[in-house]
């Protein structure tokens, strides 16, 4: 290369503290230099700001207290590994305390901040904890080993838990009124460690006011109410349902619960504690599996389907006997099996305005199989995968909040720029900023979490004043 280098001076003023940084780059180490550069900068000026704040603190401590030296830790950071000293005080019943500590919310003996905790959970969330502690490790210039991610996130999950049960206890009930109140549930299947049980379920339940279009074709659920269990029983599932329908929810102005599910025992009785006149529905699309299944190959199963949601059971059942009677083994078996699952959950094929509810418009249910999909499916199953009770329910915990930690971990609003005039020659250019990417985002891998998420941060953090 050419030999040339830029050399950077950067002077960091916190209250009275003044540090200067000097760095020179190398043009065929620029991009990377410059990252590095920034975060020995954000480094340096987080630690400069923890010592005025310790300092500041002094003032707010009780005067009972008696300082009785300090003490330094490392704590991993957004910017990084920062190791700073605080004030360690003693109350009047020889207890200690570091306000420091208290102020930013580091537990002791925690190595990583809130903010740090929060963005890998959000990364384990969507990937192995294998390949999550890679891709903060990346953001973080620091490793960060699986089982400490791990770690991370039961702490986390707990905390949320917690921070629920508070919410709970506190929130006056019956907030949301509405006069129909839809209900669903579903569940998955997950492996366990090192238990005397291999398997366990993961129960999901929806409570929703109704569903409002977003674009064409696509509906989103008004006022959702998400609720996991792992493991468990019916019982204690039932009262999870009701006390969370009762913090949301007035159900003393509920008229009528509609119940959506698969049909199985525990599905339908999701709801019984909320003593509310239930009309249930059979999920559409495990009528139209078995259906096809079981049908495909002899009739018509869409008109069948059509018949089904609009005539009462009972007179079609002797066409599906029929159907039956004409083959044997193994055929005869599955009709059998679908007739008794349609006889057993008759009472919820018709659809509403079928049931003499003329006021009550059908019910778009079927929310159920794709956030048991989102929140379960796609991270908890899978070759290998297995957990222990407390870890796949902490990481329950996270997945239900997921999308409200990945907001505030990755994707805080940006300024937009403002372009730029230029006059030349008697007219004004307007500049507008040069986009550029890298290959990976072109590759095979561009639409895996870790990249997106990558890229997210890229385009929204790749500035010295966003960094800080």
């Amino acid at each position: 290369m050419t030999g040339q280098s830029v050399s950077i001076i950067i002077t960091l003023v916190v209250g009275q503290e003044r540090q200067e940084i000097h760095r020179s780059i190398k043009p065929e180490r620029l991009e990377e230099t410059i990252r590095e550069f920034s975060q020995e900068i954000g480094q340096a000026l987080l630690q400069t700001a923890l010592d005025v704040l310790d300092e500041s603190l002094r003032a707010e401590v009780p005067k009972a207290w008696r300082n009785v030296g300090t003490a330094s830790r490392t704590v991993v950071f957004e910017s990084g590994p920062v190791r700073y000293r605080r004030r360690v005080y003693q109350d009047e019943h020889g207890r200690r305390w570091k306000p420091l500590d208290l102020l930013l919310g580091i537990a002791p003996f925690a190595r990583t901040s809130l903010k740090v905790q929060e963005m890998g959970c959000v990364l384990a969330s969507r990937s192995t904890y294998r390949n999550a502690s890679e891709m903060l490790a990346y953001v973080l210039r620091t490793a960060i080993s699986p089982s400490s991610l791990q770690r991370m996130v039961k702490r986390f999950g707990e905390l949320i838990e917690a921070y629920e049960q508070d919410w709970r206890a506190e929130t006056e009930p019956g907030r949301i009124q509405t006069d129909t109140l839809y209900g669903e549930s579903d569940g998955v299947w997950v492996h366990l460690q090192q238990q005397d049980q291999k398997r366990a379920e993961v129960k999901v339940g929806l409570l929703y006011s109704g569903k409002k279009c977003i674009g064409m074709g696509r509906y989103a659920c008004e006022n959702k109410v998400v609720m996991t269990q792992l493991g468990g029983s019916n019982e204690e599932w039932q009262i999870k349902v009701r006390e969370l329908a009762d913090r949301h929810f007035d159900l003393s102005e509920v008229k009528h619960l509609v119940v959506g599910g698969d049909g199985a025992p525990w599905v339908r009785h999701a709801f019984d504690l909320l003593n509310l006149p239930q009309m249930p529905v059979l999920d559409r699309f495990h009528v139209c599996r078995a259906v096809h299944r079981s049908l495909g190959e002899m009739l018509n199963s869409w008109s069948l389907l059509d018949r089904l949601f609009t005539t009462p059971f009972e007179q079609i059942k002797p066409e599906l006997l029929a159907l039956q009677a004409k083959v044997r083994g193994k055929q005869a078996l599955e009709i059998q099996r679908v007739i008794r699952y349609l006889e057993h959950n008759q009472d919820a094929l018709l659809d509403l305005d079928k049931r003499g509810l003329p006021d009550l418009k059908p019910a778009t249910l079927g929310a159920a199989e794709g956030n048991v999909d989102k929140l379960v499916r796609q991270r908890m199953r899978g070759r290998g995968l297995s957990w222990s009770p407390s870890g796949g329910q902490s990481l329950l915990t996270i997945l239900r909040h997921r999308d409200t930690l990945a907001k505030d971990a990755f994707m805080r609003p940006s300024a937009k720029p403002e372009n730029q005039h230029i006059k030349t020659k008697g007219k004004t250019e307007v500049y507008k900023p040069i986009s550029a990417s890298i290959p990976l985002f072109r590759s095979v891998d561009n639409l895996q979490p870790w990249v997106q998420l990558l890229k997210n941060r890229m385009n929204k953090e790749l500035s010295l004043t966003a960094l800080f």
